[in-house]
């Protein structure tokens, strides 16, 4: 015999139940106060469940489930601030895969541009090498700020180089961002544009510039480099004894040139704007350092920082 409407509606209502208290009570989405991650085999434990989609006036961990077990964690900062410091994704057995970090470098009338940090932990990488790389990308989002410093500490670990030249030029700026390893050695070149103050897709802008290549792109493009008038080699020891801006002008007017330093895999960062005059300044800035990044040091010590 067929159920009826309020019998089908108490059946639905009864699976709900079920469903939210399986699974040790997860539900799709979850808020934690601590994260704990255990170096050696990577497994990550939550602990101090919060009120189910409650507001936040501190940081907190939030998880979701994906799909086939695989669920993603994020390190936010209060609720209605657009503070991310890490991302996790993870396996069905609760293990790591990748962490992400994307943290804000420059803004200005141009956008926002972001170093971006990937860590592979998951067996099929087999020790892959942390991706690093600055680009432009759209202001919405969560992100890591900076926090500016009166000093870093220079003589730590230089982990990588960054130089971004931003020229005006359709749509309204364009931006290009070559990344390099601590000897100089171009990693990876980025270009995109951007109107209004916020990044504008690369199949829009590439449109516009046949032949020129748009997007993030993970080795050298000399004629796209060089119309930007980037060098294939970044002559660091030179630039350490004098930041000079000794990039050759590219084939528009330029807006600024900024060189930023990394150390400590993006922990601390020197930054020196060069403007069109001439004249350039200098600043420095620092990132947090969470409890998942000190749980992780040991093991991310192990990876090379920078493909």
């Amino acid at each position: 015999m067929p159920l009826s409407k309020n019998a089908r509606i108490a059946l639905f209502l009864l699976f709900l139940s079920v469903a939210a208290n399986s699974v040790e009570c997860q539900h799709l989405l979850d808020n934690f106060r601590t994260i704990e991650i255990n170096p050696t085999s990577l497994t990550v434990k939550l602990d101090g469940l919060l009120p189910f989609l409650s507001s936040q006036e501190h940081d907190f961990y939030q998880r979701v489930l994906i799909n086939s077990g695989i669920s993603s964690i994020d390190h936010l900062g209060p609720t209605g601030s657009n503070i991310r410091y890490n991302g996790f994704l993870l396996d069905s057995d609760g293990r790591l895969i990748t962490r992400s970090k994307s943290q804000v470098l420059m803004h200005g009338p141009y956008g926002t541009v972001f170093a971006q940090s990937t860590y592979y932990y998951g067996q099929q990488y087999n020790h892959q090498p942390t991706d690093f790389h600055v680009e432009l990308y759209f202001n919405e989002g969560s992100y890591e700020p900076a926090q500016q410093v009166e000093m870093v500490n220079d003589s730590g670990e230089l982990s990588a180089i960054s130089v971004v030249r931003v020229i005006r030029a359709p749509p309204e700026f364009l931006v290009a961002c070559a990344t390099y390893d601590a000897t100089g050695r171009l990693l990876v070149l980025s270009v995109n544009g951007s109107k209004n103050g916020n990044w504008v897709h690369s199949t829009e802008v590439a449109a516009l510039y046949p032949a020129l290549d748009f997007g993030t792109i993970y080795e050298d493009r000399p004629k796209t480099r060089e119309y930007f008038g980037l060098e294939e080699i970044f002559p660091i020891a030179d630039y350490l004894k004098s930041p000079e801006n000794k990039s050759p002008q590219g084939a528009s007017p330029t807006y600024s040139d900024v060189v930023t330093l990394h150390y400590q895999k993006n922990r601390y960062v020197r930054q020196d704007i060069f403007q069109v005059d001439g004249t350039h300044t200098t600043g420095f800035f620092k990132y947090a350092i969470t409890p998942e990044d000190r749980q992780l040091e040991a093991v991310d010590r192990q990876i090379r920082f920078g493909r």
